[in-house]
């Protein structure tokens, strides 16, 4: 039992939705509304998220034997073999690969998903040592989103667009900002240059400086994320009325508020308060999973109809909670 409790924490699957999720809503904005079809597409977006998080893993554990807040990550405290995990990330892609072969080859779905597995990797083998690599991990992102369009159809609508674009604009923030700002004093005693770092932030006591410049450019990111999944609204890609009522405009902007209040924890926590940071954090990513099938919300009830829109609803909120509840107790902290 405590060898399968160490893989299921090597895999983080309290965020495994996020990616998983990627490809179908791609499929869903082009019009996809099978259920077998969705269901394979969700398989891979799975498999995606596991060889993401795996490799991520395999390739930075000489690095993250150095910090004391990671210790207990299977590789690094032995729990798991590095060959172990290799096998894992690469099965992981291996049978993604396979599945979208067999199921939706086309050549353009193909490339798309290859692509999204090169820059994945990238991203994973140089994202100690190259400054801005979070935008190579929104690229993979926005591919796997593309992927799941196109196996429904070469031509993909102005809604795939704008919902793959955000998906890699969370991730950059969720990455390059927030992921690596709790990190600026472990990365600078080692000369990795992140975002935060190339910005000059860096540490004073148990507080972290932060220029203006980056406080700005952090914000940025968040509205420009914001207002992109605002143009569903705008360009009428999908409607913020349902039955009659605001619900998912007004939705989103209760999101959207929360969203800024968590930048701003995120933002204003101290080194002293890690914990809080990562509750922040926590907070900010689960929500902004939420924001799009809350802005499509009209548009999936539409199609799917309301009961399996507002089962995913609550399935994107339930998940992650349960999943750090079952693995790190009442503290609901992971082990990053």
């Amino acid at each position: 039992m405590g060898v399968i409790i160490e893989y299921i924490k090597l895999i983080r699957p309290y965020g495994i939705l996020f990616l998983g999720f990627t490809p179908v809503f791609g499929a869903l904005c082009n019009k996809e509304f099978g259920l077998l079809h969705l269901s394979i597409l969700l398989i891979i977006g799975l498999l995606a998220h596991v060889f993401t998080f795996v490799q991520n893993d395999y390739y930075d554990v000489e690095v993250d034997r150095q910090s004391k807040y990671v210790v207990q990550r299977p590789l690094i405290k032995g729990g798991i073999s590095q060959s172990s995990a290799r096998i894992v990330f690469l099965c992981s892609m291996g049978i993604a690969v396979l599945l979208a072969a067999v199921f939706f080859f086309s050549l353009y779905s193909f490339l798309a998903l290859l692509g999204a597995f090169f820059f994945m990797s990238l991203y994973n083998k140089y994202s100690k040592r190259l400054p801005g690599m979070e935008y190579v991990l929104g690229g993979a992102v926005l591919l796997y989103g593309l992927f799941g369009a196109l196996t429904v159809s070469d031509e993909i609508s102005p809604l795939v667009f704008i919902i793959a674009f955000v998906g890699l604009l969370q991730w950059v923030f969720s990455v390059g900002v927030s992921a690596n700002l709790k990190d600026v004093e472990f990365d600078t005693r080692l000369g990795i240059r992140t975002t935060p770092v190339l910005f000059g932030v860096h540490v004073i006591g148990n507080q972290l400086k932060k220029p203006m410049s980056f406080i700005m450019y952090t914000y940025g990111i968040k509205l420009v994320h914001l207002f992109v999944l605002m143009l569903s609204f705008i360009f009428g890609y999908t409607s913020p009325l349902l039955l009659g009522y605001p619900i998912p405009l007004a939705g989103f902007i209760v999101l959207a508020c929360i969203l800024l209040f968590t930048t701003r924890g995120i933002l204003t926590a101290s080194l002293e308060h890690r914990d809080l940071m990562l509750r922040y954090e926590g907070a900010h990513e689960g929500l902004a999973l939420l924001l799009i099938p809350v802005v499509l919300l009209s548009y999936l009830v539409e199609h799917l109809g309301a009961l399996p829109s507002f089962l995913l609803i609550i399935l994107l909120i339930l998940w992650p909670l349960l999943c750090l509840r079952f693995l790190f107790g009442k503290t609901l902290i992971p082990l990053e």
